[in-house]
């Protein structure tokens, strides 16, 4: 049982508790939030080398440029692990 199930514990120990908590809770949304953001520029790295102008000649070499740039960012970030040797 803790101090305040207990009824022993004081809203200052309460308060300490719930700041602790919310700084915690804070620190994860905006490690989350930075994924996000890191998702979206591979996306959009993806996207750009997807894209074809009509006036441009076609460019075999954008695509895998814009699939290693994508894999960088998510690499530098952490959310991909990076890839094992070969044996």
């Amino acid at each position: 049982m803790t101090p305040h199930e207990s009824g022993t514990g004081s809203a200052a120990e309460e308060t300490h508790r719930l700041t602790v908590e919310l700084d915690l809770l804070k620190g994860r949304v905006s490690r989350l939030e930075q994924q996000v953001r890191t998702l979206a520029e591979a996306n959009l790295a993806l996207a750009r080398g997807l894209e074809a102008n009509p006036l441009e000649e076609p460019d075999q070499t954008r695509p895998e440029h814009s699939a290693r740039l994508a894999h960088e960012l998510l690499l530098a970030a952490g959310l991909v692990p990076p890839k094992a040797e070969a044996e």
